[in-house]
């Protein structure tokens, strides 16, 4: 007897073998087990909606939802993948089938198509994936505002181009990348909120002629409201990547930070320490503490970058409607991405918690190289009234001078700077040593640039006590967010218990 397709009518042949070994199987076998516990709510809100709708009898939704835990409590181990059925969903079904029985079992479908359903999955597990990041982001903030506080003093060199520019405090710097991951934070919040939007009704693209609710399914499941448009519903998953995006922005930042703390940790820097439990050794050399864990921290960005690079090519000049190799193979390489950044940057919290500043090292690093200069040339702008351009050239010869003669900047005195003064402006300029090294002085620096969102401790105190609100703020946006999922969950639960 000839092979019939199992899932078609209008198909004489299953899909072929090398077909199924290829492409689906595997497909299958990577969203498997994480489609599960959101197919369940997805199922269990669908089965409301068709039995308000008079579309499934009151014995068969009972039989039908019995089926649908019965296959989560199982779990993916039960689900023998079959590339003939040629997705999750309709192996999810056969195992429902085999449950509730033919002709029960295939009244779920009623009123929805593998399209708005697929939609609707992707959208829960990226929901449920953006609020870990989010939640994960919030702590790692927390965590960096914690140092901000202990480090508000913590002399150090700030660095332009790699090169000593101005002293700045660890706390001004920590807070720096805090200000940065709260913009993460706030392009993630803004994916969720248009990840939030419920494609199940859109059919497979135009709509459904059944009288489902699809305002009250979307409540159900936590989302915020249907998608207005059906065909877009199915098309389109620019709210998925752009979560993506902000994901990799989030990456790159803490990718940064990883690498500042790579480079001031080495015996050269010298400026931080970081916990044993946070490296690890060499199998050769028995001396080495080696920071592989911010290496990995540094590398992850890499695979957001490929997981992006999969997602707009798979897009690329596709029809605006539902396509695998655009739906599916667009988000081949994204879940994997999303999960291991959602765990790396709790790795990423414990690294700034652990992180240890050699104070008395940083501060002797500020004052080593001549990175008050440019308040001595201030100083000369202020206090002498040479012009900004003439007190640059008096202070870089200053500089080259000292460095000529072995004198650091905490010992240059005034006939140095006499001198330089003659060789650039053809007069000397009359200094006393004291106002010389207050002018050089690396503590004094930092104080001097009040009101200008600069490391002073006035301004950064000012700073920190601004970004411990916006924390607090975004805390119960996304504590609102989580209750609306989770209240939908136990309005779901009351629903189907009813049937």
């Amino acid at each position: 007897m000839e092979a019939q397709s199992p899932v078609s009518g209008f198909l004489h042949e299953p899909l072929s073998q090398q077909a199924q070994q290829a492409i689906f199987i595997p497909w299958i076998q990577a969203s498997l087990a994480a489609s599960i516990p959101f197919l369940t709510r997805l199922n269990r809100a669908h089965l409301v909606a068709i039995r308000r709708a008079g579309l499934v009898s009151a014995h068969d939704a009972a039989t039908l939802d019995r089926a649908i835990l019965q296959i989560e409590a199982e779990g993916p181990a039960k689900l023998v993948i079959d590339g003939s059925l040629e997705d999750v969903y309709f192996n999810y079904e056969a195992r429902l089938l085999s449950i509730a029985g033919k002709d029960t079992g295939s009244r779920l479908h009623v009123a929805r198509s593998r399209n708005d359903l697929q939609s609707t999955l992707d959208r829960m597990r990226a929901r449920a994936l953006g609020l870990e990041l989010a939640s994960a982001l919030l702590d790692l903030r927390g965590v960096l505002l914690e140092q901000v506080v202990r480090n508000l003093d913590c002399v150090m060199p700030g660095y332009t181009h790699m090169q000593h520019a101005q002293p700045i405090t660890f706390g001004f710097y920590l807070l720096g990348i805090e200000r940065s991951l709260e913009r993460d934070t706030r392009r993630t919040l803004a994916a969720l909120d248009r990840i939030n939007q419920c494609p199940l009704g859109a059919g497979a693209l135009a709509g459904t002629p059944y009288p489902i609710d699809r305002a009250h399914t979307a409540s159900l499941l936590g989302f915020a409201a249907p998608v207005p448009h059906a065909l877009d519903a199915v098309a389109s998953k620019d709210a998925i990547m752009e979560l993506l995006t902000a994901t990799l922005f989030t990456a790159t930042t803490v990718g940064r930070l990883a690498q500042d703390f790579y480079t001031m940790t080495t015996y050269e820097f010298g400026m931080l320490d970081l916990p044993d439990n946070l490296a690890i050794t060499s199998s050769l050399m028995p001396q080495k503490k080696n920071q592989a864990v911010l290496e990995f921290l540094k590398g992850r960005q890499s695979h957001l970058i490929g997981a992006m690079t999969t997602a707009f090519s798979a897009f690329h000049a596709k029809p605006f409607s539902h396509v695998l190799d655009g739906n599916a193979d667009s988000l081949q390489f994204l879940w994997d991405a999303l999960l291991g950044m959602a765990g790396l940057l709790q790795v990423a919290g414990s690294v700034v918690a652990g992180v240890r500043p050699r104070r008395q090292r940083m501060r002797e690093l500020a004052d080593a190289n001549y990175a008050t200069a440019t308040d001595f040339a201030d100083y000369l702008v202020i206090r002498h009234g040479l012009a900004f351009k003439e007190a640059h050239h008096v202070t870089g010869r200053v500089v080259r001078l000292a460095l000529h003669d072995g004198i650091s900047p905490t010992n240059i005195q005034a006939p140095l700077v006499a001198r330089a003064a003659r060789e650039i402006l053809g007069r000397e300029l009359r200094l006393s040593d004291e106002e010389i090294r207050a002018a050089f002085d690396s503590s004094q620096s930092i104080e001097r640039r009040r009101g200008s969102g600069g490391p002073a401790a006035e301004d950064t105190a000012a700073l920190h006590a601004r970004a411990l609100r916006e924390l607090a703020d975004t805390r119960r946006e996304l504590e609102t967010f989580q209750a609306m999922v989770s209240n939908a969950d136990t309005q779901l639960q009351a629903e189907t218990a009813a049937l």
